[in-house]
């Protein structure tokens, strides 16, 4: 028996904390119908509380964000046609596949291997896709570099910089449903990155540790870890900020400390990526 929660208009937000809050709420499959995002859960996955409890009851349910409607589902394993749906995601010299798929590569290419599951980031989503890209810039040495991905969710970020050569690639988050995916998507690349449990506002790394910083998080979160960033980054070192909804880049911009100064901008769809560099200045 299936259930599944439609949030009408939200399909951007997928990848996103509301596509993060129904993963944490158990649902086992989100899916896009037309501009609607659809979590699927088996009924069990919602609690045992929930199980038999009319469908107006589940939608005052805390588990899942508020705004969509509950309705009923065929038996056809929606799970499946998810993962069925998906296909590997090329960018640059990064192709990110699903285990279920073949991955074609050309020279020069790495493939990571990544299945969804109950944390962010697969590659399909137009903000993965510019961090991504972002670090595979072949103007870019990763070689001997330490890489820190915040916000590191699936761990995906992480383990590209380490599969690119980054001496070191540690990913931190506050949630700590996401830190045996990561690990064991690490692990399922013969991937040396790191994952660690942390509030970066309250823990970040030492002044000056970091030589690439890769966040993708929300415009407001950017405007609060904006002197984290700039304190935690050595001189010369970059940091690429994407998640940031279209119309938002300004306050994240004008957040921006005398530390770092704006690089490139980057746009996919209503997001876009902003790349900063840390310059000699004193980030306070």
């Amino acid at each position: 028996m299936a259930r599944a929660y439609r949030l009408p208009g939200r399909v951007a937000e997928a990848e996103g904390a509301l596509g993060a809050a129904l993963w944490d709420a158990g649902c086992d499959a989100l899916l896009e119908d037309g501009d609607d995002l659809v979590a699927v859960f088996a009924v069990p996955a919602l609690g045992s509380a929930h199980a038999g409890v009319p469908d107006h009851t589940l939608a005052a349910s805390s588990a899942v964000p508020p705004g969509g409607e509950w309705e009923a589902v065929d038996e056809r394993d929606h799970v499946a046609a998810y993962f069925e749906g998906l296909d590997a995601v090329a960018v640059g010299r990064v192709v990110v596949a699903p285990t279920h798929r073949q991955a074609l590569l050309t020279a020069g290419q790495t493939v990571l291997w990544l299945d969804p599951g109950m944390a962010f980031g697969t590659g399909h989503h137009e903000t993965t896709r510019l961090a991504l890209a972002a670090l595979a810039d072949p103007h870019l040495d990763l070689r001997g570099k330490r890489v820190l991905d915040v916000g590191s969710g699936s761990g995906l970020l992480a383990i590209v910089a380490d599969r690119l050569g980054a001496a070191e690639a540690l990913g931190v988050d506050v949630d700590p449903i996401t830190l045996p995916i990561a690990r064991a998507n690490a692990d399922l690349n013969r991937s040396r990155a790191r994952f660690e449990v942390s509030d970066f506002a309250a823990t970040a790394p030492p002044p000056g540790s970091v030589d690439v910083l890769v966040a993708n998080l929300f415009a407001e979160l950017h405007v609060a870890f904006m002197d984290a960033y700039a304190r935690a980054l050595a001189p010369g070192g970059l940091a690429f900020l994407t998640g940031i909804l279209a119309g938002k880049e300004g306050s994240v911009e004008a957040a921006l400390p005398a530390a770092l100064r704006l690089v490139r901008r980057e746009r996919e769809g209503e997001w876009w990526l902003l790349s900063l560099e840390r310059t000699g200045d004193d980030a306070s």
